[in-house]
């Protein structure tokens, strides 16, 4: 029997162009031995060889990358050629979709990372995105990323909330047949540190 226990990692970097920021990610990503990671805010708008070896160090030997549009946005996969292979993959404008094998096994699953505009403008084609990205219901996928909205008033820091954009995040998400994965020991996946 393969042992499918592997871990992935999710993680909005804030940007990849300080020679530092590579490094802490290519470390965190080799010392949790993560066998896919997937970056969102990547503010790369152009991706070398070189640069992907710095961030996937030398365990995550694959990779797929959405470039960003100047300094806004971007998003990128990595992983481990020995744990998993990636069959095939999309890259529409705002995310990444590829379809995983886990090596020595039939198993298949989607995956899906997500950096979401922040512009209200682009937010409407965003949403489209993501739910045509959807797998058909009986495909196991994943959906990761930031998706700069909220789909419950709890859980934004303040009052400001845009109702409108809420609901249309909420169809999107249920049209796409999500259900979210709940935190243990925190009410939030995300952290300003």
């Amino acid at each position: 029997m393969i042992d499918t226990n592997f871990r992935i990692m999710s993680w909005n970097v804030r940007g990849l162009n300080s020679p530092a920021k590579r490094t802490a990610v290519c470390e965190v990503a080799h010392t949790n031995k993560i066998a896919i990671l997937n970056l969102q805010e990547t503010k790369t708008e152009s991706w070398t060889t070189q640069l992907a070896v710095e961030v996937g160090g030398p365990s995550l030997q694959g990779g797929v990358v959405l470039p960003a549009t100047g300094t806004r946005g971007g998003a990128a996969i990595f992983w481990d050629k020995k744990i998993v292979n990636i069959v095939t993959h999309m890259i529409p404008s705002f995310s990444i979709t590829v379809r995983v094998e886990i090596v020595g096994s039939s198993e298949l699953f989607w995956m899906t990372t997500v950096y979401g505009p922040s512009l209200d403008e682009q937010k409407a084609n965003f949403l489209s995105e993501v739910a045509s990205a959807a797998p058909p219901p009986s495909e196991p996928w994943m959906l990761n990323g930031d998706f700069n909205m909220i789909y419950q008033a709890r859980d934004k820091s303040n009052g400001l909330i845009n109702r409108r954009m809420m609901g249309r995040f909420c169809r999107a998400i249920d049209i796409a047949g999500v259900r979210e994965v709940k935190c243990r020991n925190r009410r939030f996946t995300w952290s300003s540190e």
